[in-house]
């Protein structure tokens, strides 16, 4: 079972199926200003940490990730610059 906890410790998803990806890039793009790309090849959860990635493209060799606030990175494409993923820790937070 998947389970993502806010800080009163209630259940904000218990799957990655019941998670609208689409309203929470909307929010972090509110948040960080940053465009995200609408095609996206893979949502992950990894319910013990709290982090959820969305990836919307592969690196054609390598990615650099760097932080867009706290609990928000971004990765991009090392050669290109196009923005290939964002890592989302403890989504309560949005």
């Amino acid at each position: 079972m998947c389970a993502f906890y806010d800080k009163a410790e209630k259940m904000v998803a218990t799957s990655l199926l019941e998670l609208d990806v689409d309203e929470i890039l909307g929010k972090v793009e509110r948040l960080t200003s940053v465009k995200f790309p609408r095609t996206v090849i893979e949502v992950s959860l990894e319910p013990k940490l709290k982090v959820l990635c969305v990836r919307f493209k592969k690196p054609v060799k390598a990615e650099l990730g760097e932080p867009l606030r706290n609990g928000i990175h971004l990765f991009t494409d090392r050669d290109t610059e196009e923005i290939t993923a964002v890592e989302i820790v403890d989504l309560a937070r949005l």
